[in-house]
């Protein structure tokens, strides 16, 4: 019986907006819908009308239960569950529909190197819910979705208990649960005792199609793979790929073992023979290269959460400390700050990461005390190297981290064979006070609105009253000064004449800095409109810094306007790497996209920049120029009245684009009230960006008033304008020749 998708529409209308179906099972149906109380993008699951009675409804219900206990970042999580009118389902994120088999139908097989880090990755998820006491049961290709390039595991639909496996099944004995290809023997056998090894059996079969090409067993009917599993040995690996190195192949054979006892204790030993030598090997046999460690980021245990940025600053610098040690490789902040908030087994974290050393801590800070532990683990023999309890005063903040990167280089010289280079701390202040305001400088700034971009200032201009010659807060000034005039509606030259005054200012505190060269060449770039001393500039941050997310982040801006559109996306794509908690750097991926006309990537990356904050305006901007552009108006209309709600007063740019969505949809009274209202405004003294006003009258087809606009925002040094080449918006009047014109003002290539 086929769910009638207009009666679930209709029962699901109050809470959610179902667009399409996206998925297919024998148990359920998968929609793509739209969250209304958190306008976002979720896919909701439904179980087929015609199984709302016997053991699927319990099923169901058990495969819900299980996804509201898990809580990994690679474990498809749960939003929300309900019963409405005879419809039973439950809600998950949308973070893509493509999944492991989408790859392998398109590439056969995969690099060696990636498909030993979906394997892995898929491994920590797994030991997760091992450790939660799930068994997953059904491991193959479809269930594994790609997002981002992460892997992320889904639909536990036959998942069951490790404790009580009796009380906990719903399947009756005798019958095997599973698909075939990926089942282990005791599945298919249908033993009563089945525990985690039968699921780390599962991903070894999913690892060898990655390598090969196909699984390790397969033939003409289910029924013949299932005999297969119980009576053939596995074939070797590097007979089909010989590139595979024999430490992957051994790994892969013990995996496949028909006994369960012949396996690996657990599919986090499995994931880490896969780069480890054999078991009981000396310490000879470790690899001679860089030794590799991940920095998690420090919990916050202070009693104020707003000391948030001291937790994530300490982190920040022992990684920037870290990295300068010859023969160390550390995981970049990207990486270790997905981590952050996660209650995990840092083995798993460590076999996920790569890494042979995972570094962990937790600040507190009360009044002028400080408390800062920190442990050092080996993950790949489970055992704690060195671990410390610091309690300090706030003043003694430098020489703490000064100790323990002294104290982790120490120990992983004495702990490892390969030779480790010495630390040599760098400090742009030895003020701890001004120290204390530039990070909470930079954490508002990050946010990017406009009440935090005014703390941000003040905190900048605080910590130079500690320190005059505090080059850092010269180049936060700076950027703060810079991007204010977007997000706080700000005329141009009074903000950007301050931004290039502050990065100099840096400069000649310390020509080294990286992000004194970024704010400079930020400021020739959107404002000067010098697009080779911003090429120097940016060039030469990411050679004093490679590692530097917002050097990357505006470089691809640059790029962009020059008409790079590859090497924009691969800057764009660094800038998240390197700081994925930034908003910023997320939501630029998903704009770069927008330009790119590439509106499916564009939404995707925009919905996980809602994720880190869902309640940021231009973010919801942003996604309603995406729709707007991909022909969506609807879609594109409430995006942009959700961004205009949370704008408030600061609302000039979310209004025009809305003005610009209701010309396009017919509604030109509609448009034309936005655009007296605006009018009306700057006349009563606000300040209207002419930016926003073409963009109303592009929607209106009033080419006349959009080159007027334009030609205010050429006067004002709008740093829009850079991207006249590439801005889709521009698109009807491309041919025109008084913006070809404007164009060669420019002298845009």
């Amino acid at each position: 019986m086929e769910c009638d998708i207009d009666h679930l529409r209709q029962a699901l209308k109050d809470r959610y907006t179902l667009k399409e179906e996206i998925g297919r099972g024998a148990m359920a149906n998968v929609y793509l819908a739209n969250d209304l109380k958190h306008a976002r993008t979720v896919a909701i699951k439904v179980l087929r009308p015609d199984l709302l009675s016997g053991p699927a409804v319990e099923r169901f219900f058990r495969e819900i239960r299980i996804a509201a206990r898990l809580t990994h970042p690679q474990i498809l999580p749960l939003h929300d569950s309900g019963e409405c009118d005879g419809f039973l389902y439950y809600v998950m994120p949308f973070v893509g529909s493509r999944t492991l088999r989408d790859r392998l139908n398109r590439e056969k097989r995969l690099p060696v190197d990636e498909a030993i880090r979906i394997t892995r990755t898929v491994a920590a998820a797994l030991d997760y819910a091992h450790r939660e006491g799930v068994l997953h049961r059904d491991i193959k290709p479809e269930n594994i979705l790609i997002s981002e390039g992460q892997p992320v595991l889904t639909d536990f639909g036959v998942a069951t208990g490790l404790s009580a496996i009796g009380s906990d099944r719903i399947t009756e004995p005798g019958l095997a649960v599973g698909t075939p290809a990926y089942m282990s023997p005791e599945q298919v056998s249908a033993e009563e005792e089945i525990d985690a090894r039968s699921d780390q059996y599962s991903l070894a079969c999913v690892l060898f199609e990655m390598l090969t090409g196909d699984p390790p067993f397969h033939g003409p009917t289910a029924r013949a793979t299932m005999a297969k599993h119980a009576i053939e040995p596995a074939p070797s690996v590097r007979t089909l790929r010989p590139d595979v190195e024999f430490v992957v192949e051994r790994a892969i054979a013990t995996a496949l073992a028909k006994e369960p006892g012949d396996r690996f204790a657990s599919v986090r030993e499995f994931a880490g023979a896969l780069t480890a030598p054999p078991s009981g090997a000396s310490r000879a046999l470790r690899p001679s290269g860089p030794q590799r460690i991940a920095v998690l980021p420090f919990e916050n245990a202070s009693p104020d959460p707003n000391n948030e940025y001291l937790s994530d600053g300490i982190s920040d610098d022992l990684i920037d400390a870290l990295t300068e040690v010859e023969g160390l490789h550390v995981t970049s902040r990207t990486s270790a700050f997905a981590f952050k908030g996660m209650r995990q087994d840092v083995r798993a974290i460590g076999a996920q990461l790569g890494v042979a050393t995972v570094l962990e801590g937790t600040v507190r800070q009360v009044g002028n005390r400080l408390r800062i532990t920190a442990r050092l683990t080996d993950v790949t023999e489970g055992r704690h190297l060195w671990s410390e309890r610091y309690d300090r005063d706030v003043e003694d903040i430098f020489a703490v981290q000064d100790e323990i990167a002294q104290t982790i280089v120490k120990t992983l010289r004495s702990h490892l064979l390969a030779p480790v280079g010495e630390i040599e701390p760098h400090r742009h202040t030895q003020n701890v006070r001004a120290y204390n305001l530039y990070l909470r400088g930079r954490y508002h700034w990050n946010l990017r609105t406009p009440q935090d971009l005014a703390q941000a200032i003040a905190y900048f201009e605080q910590a130079l009253e500690e320190d005059p010659n505090y080059a850092l807060a010269f180049t936060g000034l700076s950027d703060a000064h810079a991007i204010q005039i977007d997000y706080r509606g700000l005329p141009v030259a009074e903000g950007m004449l301050r931004a290039k005054d502050e990065a100099l200012k840096a400069l000649e505190l310390d020509e080294g800095l990286a992000e004194a060269h970024t704010s400079l060449g930020w400021v020739n770039f959107i404002y000067e409109w010098d697009w080779k001393a911003a090429e120097r500039a940016f060039r030469r941050a990411i050679q004093l810094n490679p590692r530097y997310a917002t050097a990357h982040q505006w470089y691809a801006w640059l790029h962009l306007a020059m008409g790079r559109l590859a090497e924009a996306l691969k800057e764009g794509k660094l800038a998240v790497e390197f700081d994925p908690g930034a908003i910023s750097a997320r939501r630029g991926l998903g704009w770069l996209h927008y330009f790119a006309r590439r509106s499916d990537l564009a939404v995707e990356h925009l919905q996980l920049a809602l994720g880190i904050d869902p309640d940021a305006e231009e973010t919801h901007r942003v996604l309603g120029l995406v729709y707007l552009n991909a022909g969506k108006l609807e879609k594109a209309e409430n995006a942009l009245r959700r961004a205009v709600d949370l704008a408030k007063k600061s609302n000039v740019a979310s209004l025009a684009t809305l003005a610009h969505v209701a010309a396009q949809r017919g509604d030109r009274t509609a448009a034309e009230r936005i655009v007296d209202e605006l009018t009306t405004r700057e006349s009563a003294g606000e300040y209207i960006s002419p930016v926003a006003l073409a963009t109303a009258y592009l929607g209106l087809e009033d080419h006349e008033r959009v080159f007027d606009a334009l030609e205010r925002a050429y006067v004002e040094r709008r740093g829009w304008l850079a991207y006249l080449r590439v801005e889709p918006l521009l698109d009807p009047i491309r041919h025109d020749r008084r913006l070809d014109d404007l164009a060669k003002r420019l002298k845009l290539p």
